[in-house]
């Protein structure tokens, strides 16, 4: 399977024809929260449009710049994720958006208790790969570092990575923070800001991927 990752889009609703042919070409496209810049539906709808137009096969989480009407939209187009769980050829995939607290109060926050509620809802499947896509980076790593050397990540994330063992983790919310590590065994990539970056990854016996 053949994976475009997106993130923190902030309504740019066009992208180049090297990244419409990327879409295109795809199995998936997930798109890990931020579609709008403090917007909802009305706002979000247009860029889901230009994107389903190129590749239809989509799954979604809101960021905490994303009204919670995005929510909704999403789970009336069925590409939400944002806390379920989907399992497509033999790979599970676990949705958590929004972000934990943050000074500025942004219209989808959580606190860590509440992130910890979501993440505690999933069930380990018997699948060959286990991802989550989260808006949210896990904290202390080298994705969640903001430009003046905070690490603002979700502890409660990072302990589900760590308790579950999972292969892959999608995050974005740190714009400055474009990158990858790993906890334990767990990749983590952060795609940066769309359309300037998105992550190409593909599945097979390993995972193996490209950040543009």
């Amino acid at each position: 399977m053949q994976i475009i990752a997106i993130t923190d889009i902030h309504g740019h609703e066009y992208f180049d024809n090297t990244i419409a042919k990327a879409i295109s070409n795809a199995d998936l496209i997930l798109i890990g929260g931020d579609i709008t810049n403090f917007g909802g539906e009305k706002e979000a709808d247009p860029i889901l449009q230009n994107i389903n137009q190129l590749n239809n096969q989509i799954l979604a989480i809101p960021g905490n710049c994303d009204q919670h009407s995005v929510n909704k939209l999403l789970i009336s187009k069925g590409i939400n994720l944002h806390r379920e769980r989907r399992i497509i050829e033999n790979i599970t995939f676990y949705g958590v958006g929004g972000c934990s607290k943050t000074p500025f109060h942004t219209p989808q926050e959580y606190t860590e208790s509440e992130i910890e509620e979501i993440l505690s809802d999933f069930e380990k499947t018997d699948t060959q790969f286990h991802i989550l896509l989260s808006h949210s980076p896990p904290a202390k790593t080298k994705v969640d570092n903001t430009f003046i050397g905070l690490h603002v990540g979700s502890k409660a994330i990072r302990s589900f990575i760590e308790k579950f063992q999972l292969d892959l983790v999608i995050c974005g919310h740190i714009h400055e923070a474009r990158g990858v590590d790993t906890i334990n065994n767990t990749l983590i990539i952060n795609p940066g800001p769309f359309p300037k970056h998105y992550a190409v990854i593909d599945l097979n016996e390993k995972i193996e991927y490209e950040l543009h």
